[in-house]
């Protein structure tokens, strides 16, 4: 109701009162124009800069925008304050934007400098690029140093001063140290044709990186570092390092496709056919380096070890070696050699190992085969502490000697000496056979014992608590019994100690013999077996005392023939009996 009332106190249309203010408003916009004229651009907006020069000499202004179309992309460039020319353009507090299809890119310049076309920024100077139509940073960089910075000539960067970039996706996440002379191109990928080129495994993660950084020569890489060509690398991994002719990067993984060599801080150096190191989870640093035909060595005091496999995965924790391991050792002038599907080497603590493998241990799986000389022993899992040479092995074991092979449950030892848990079977070469509850193996000396220990051959059958077998001769030191073959049936024995040699049993201490009829002590007795290992003489001397239808009578030595039925008495002899010696 108000304002209806001001409008209809306010004066007609054709009263002076409006005539009067149409020409003050007039008088007014031509001051104001002629205002601007004297005082120049100064105080005016930005403008977009086309084909035509529209700043003259002395240009200047504050707070605008400037835009140059590059081919498909656009450069934004914000600033607080212009000067200069069309020819000579000077921007100060130069914020950019670049939209490209590779991604977002940002700057932020003290001062953008365009002469006769070409850009100039300053330094210090920062950088960063976001995924393709959304904010998700892909990485930054900075340029620390002050004065030129960075050209930028048709959509063709030049790096005029070292760039440190932090790469926040994919397998190059880390930093990156750029020397000057860097470029990106037109197409977007960065290069370095004069490195050195570093980058730094990010640091902070929940363990210590494997791959740790990485020198290169030269560098070609899109936006972001997603992927990539290094040429002349050299990296550093935990506990070592290698050196690669190329790297390449995905977002995936940092690949080595070609040869490389390598050494490491225990003495380790080689080479492998390539290698990889997988892209790790969100937030983990890399735990992985992998490395296909890999072949290494160390020098020792003994002489050089040697390692060969398929694959193997470097980690913090140690080696994992699967395919065809062979781990070569110089042992007492000779090789001990290991060979496995499966080869774990710890050198520290990691999750990539199995956690019951201690420091300084390595273990085989997967029907592991150790060999040195002449001798095997085959076990589904061999465990080794290293330092000592002490192995330990899971049941069952196969093992071989000079003399024979045997087979048994768990087993222990070093090169030297070995013990294998019962049951345990020995057979040897030379025909026979060992069985007991368990075995120590020195060298060529075997030591069964049991409840009883038993050994059998063709047509013999003795056992006793301990036996000893080195070479052709058995010995029974804790008691010997069992039986004989001969031609009138078996002859059982029994004596405190035995000792069993090609063609002839020696027997001693509480020696008892009984055969078809006849019974037969001595102190000691010697048998001589013939070519069929049947039993031909029966040699007794010390108390002889016989029994049976050969006769009965005490003496100092007899000679008895089971083949003929004989007894030969030696010495003074006291008894009865048939045949000439008697």
């Amino acid at each position: 109701m108000k304002g209806s009332a001001l409008l209809q106190d306010l004066p007609p249309a054709r009263h002076p009162l409006w005539r009067r203010l149409g020409w003050c408003l007039v008088a007014g916009t031509l001051g104001l124009t002629l205002h601007f004229l004297t005082k120049g651009s100064e105080g005016m907006p930005g403008r977009t800069v086309g084909g035509d020069a529209l700043f003259g000499e002395g240009t200047r202004g504050t707070k605008g925008t400037l835009t140059e179309q590059l081919g498909p992309n656009r450069m934004v460039l914000s600033y607080k304050a212009i000067s200069g020319s069309e020819q000579d353009l000077l921007l100060e507090h130069v914020t950019g934007r670049l939209e490209e299809q590779a991604g977002q890119w940002r700057l932020l310049s003290p001062k953008a400098r365009r002469q006769a076309g070409v850009w100039t920024l300053q330094g210090p100077m920062d950088l960063g690029v976001a995924q393709p139509g959304t904010t998700v940073p892909l990485g930054k960089g900075r340029i620390e140093s002050e004065g030129p910075a960075l050209r930028w000539n048709g959509g063709e960067w030049e790096g005029l001063a070292p760039l440190r970039w932090e790469s926040m996706e994919g397998a190059s996440r880390g930093l990156w140290n750029l020397p000057a002379g860097w470029r990106r191109e037109t197409d977007g990928k960065l290069r370095v044709e004069h490195g050195p080129v570093r980058w730094q495994a990010p640091v902070g993660g929940p363990a210590a990186p494997t791959l740790q950084a990485m020198d290169a020569e030269r560098l070609w890489t899109t936006p972001g570092f997603q992927t990539g060509h290094l040429e002349g690398v050299r990296a550093r991994l935990s506990e070592g390092s290698l050196q690669a002719s190329v790297a390449d990067l995905s977002p995936d993984t940092v690949t080595w496709p070609g040869p490389l060599s390598f050494e490491r801080a225990d003495g380790w150096r080689g080479e492998a056919q390539g290698g990889r190191a997988p892209r790790p989870q969100p937030g983990s640093s890399f735990q992985q380096v992998e490395f296909r035909t890999f072949r290494a060595r160390r020098t020792l005091g003994a002489g050089e070890e040697q390692l060969s496999t398929d694959g193997a995965r470097w980690t913090p924790a140690g080696l994992r070696l699967e395919g065809s391991v062979v781990w070569d050792q110089p042992v007492d002038g000779q090789r001990l050699t290991l060979k496995a599907p499966r080869v774990f080497m710890r050198e520290a603590a990691g999750k990539d190992l199995p956690e019951s493998l201690p420091v300084g241990h390595a273990v085989a799986e997967g029907q592991a085969l150790l060999t040195w000389g002449r001798r095997t022993l085959s076990s589904p899992r061999i465990q080794v502490e290293r330092a000592t040479r002490r192995w330990t092995l899971q049941g069952p074991v196969v093992g071989r000697g000079e003399d024979g092979t045997f087979t048994g449950g768990a087993g222990h030892g070093d090169p030297r000496s070995w013990t294998i848990e019962g049951p345990v079977q020995v057979n040897l070469f030379s025909g026979g056979s060992l069985r007991g509850a368990k075995l120590v193996w020195e060298d060529a000396l075997w030591t069964l014992t049991g409840r009883p220990a038993a050994w059998t051959r063709l047509r013999e059958r003795l056992s006793g608590s301990r036996i000893l077998r080195k070479g052709e001769q058995v010995n029974f030191p804790e008691g010997l019994s069992g039986a004989l073959a001969a031609a009138d049936g078996d002859l059982f024995l029994r004596a405190e100690r035995g000792q069993s040699e090609v063609q002839k049993i020696t027997l001693s201490g509480g020696v008892e013999c009984q055969g078809q009829g006849w019974r037969l002590a001595a102190d000691t007795v010697v048998v001589t077996l013939g070519a069929d290992r049947s039993v031909k003489v029966v040699q007794a001397k010390g108390s002889v005392s016989l029994r049976g239808r050969l006769g009965e009578g005490q003496g100092e030595a007899l000679e008895l023939e089971p083949e003929t039925q004989t007894v030969k008495w030696q010495g003074r002899v006291r008894g009865k009996g048939a045949g000439s010696g008697w």
